[in-house]
């Protein structure tokens, strides 16, 4: 009792000698001492969580709601590509594959916004590309360029914290993609940092980035600087994991622009 009550009494001095600090510190004092802190976690910086439809009608306010949510249903109901992919999945994996409600917003986002050119970093087994590819299709238009560092070993800051850090033996990334959707489909292996802006120059207009590639805040800055500029005004930029480091919600403010979000899943309109 007697050491409970002496550690609150030295608590509360250095709250009060804490407080007679900054009430007489000037405007510089104070900026140098919040510098100096560590990094404020993004979390803490993210706007409220959406629902996969209110996120895009918050970035399409001119989206018609039912149109929305048929949208939806048309991914949800859409058995034969499910089944399709769990087909391999359970070949491959022992399982089958996992939904986010974020695929049900990657889904709706090509499908409204109709995108010519889609660039993806990051695929992996392939599950976001099928669901872009997918939405391609029903479209009746549009491509999907990939850029993907095969994931033969696992990699730190990209897939060591997923279920499967590895793709299967003997699998390309992307092996999950349905064949009947591969047409729309141009894959390229290797580091985004060298081929994303070699190919960004035969690609000079992009509509979508979908980053899911390395979660590092150098990684994801880079990719996100890199192809904004090749967005048209109204293009998207995706990014999957955006708490695995400040870089989505540094860049969008240094750009002026509010980005929504879906868990850590996040996007904003150019």
């Amino acid at each position: 009792m007697h050491r409970t009550g002496s550690s609150s009494k030295r608590s509360s001095g250095v709250l009060l000698y804490v407080l007679g600090r900054l009430a007489h510190a000037s405007a510089l004092d104070i900026w140098r001492w919040v510098s100096q802190l560590p990094e404020i976690p993004p979390t803490l910086m993210a706007p409220p969580r959406l629902t996969c439809v209110d996120m895009i009608t918050a970035l399409f306010p001119e989206a018609n709601s039912s149109w929305v949510e048929a949208c939806r249903l048309e991914f949800l109901t859409d058995h034969f590509f499910s089944e399709a992919l769990n087909e391999k999945m359970v070949e491959k994996r022992r399982r089958r594959v996992n939904w986010m409600e974020w695929h049900e917003f990657l889904y709706m986002a090509v499908r409204y916004s109709k995108p010519r050119i889609v660039f993806e970093t990051g695929v992996f087994d392939g599950q976001s590309s099928a669901i872009i590819l997918r939405a391609l299709s029903e479209n009746r238009s549009g491509e999907l360029v990939s850029i993907d560092l095969p994931a033969r070993e696992t990699i730190k800051c990209s897939t060591h914290a997923m279920p499967e850090t590895t793709i299967p033996s003997g699998c390309a990334p992307g092996w999950l993609v349905p064949d009947y959707l591969r047409a729309r489909h141009h894959l390229f292996l290797g580091d985004s940092k060298e081929l994303l802006p070699r190919l960004l120059i035969e690609y000079p207009t992009i509509d979508i980035l979908f980053h899911d590639s390395m979660h590092t805040f150098h990684h994801q800055y880079f990719e996100y600087s890199t192809a904004w500029p090749y967005l048209p005004d109204g293009g998207l930029l995706l990014s999957d994991d955006i708490f695995c480091s400040s870089a989505f919600h540094k860049f969008c403010k240094e750009k002026g622009k509010r980005y929504v979000r879906l868990e850590s899943f996040g996007a904003v309109r150019k």
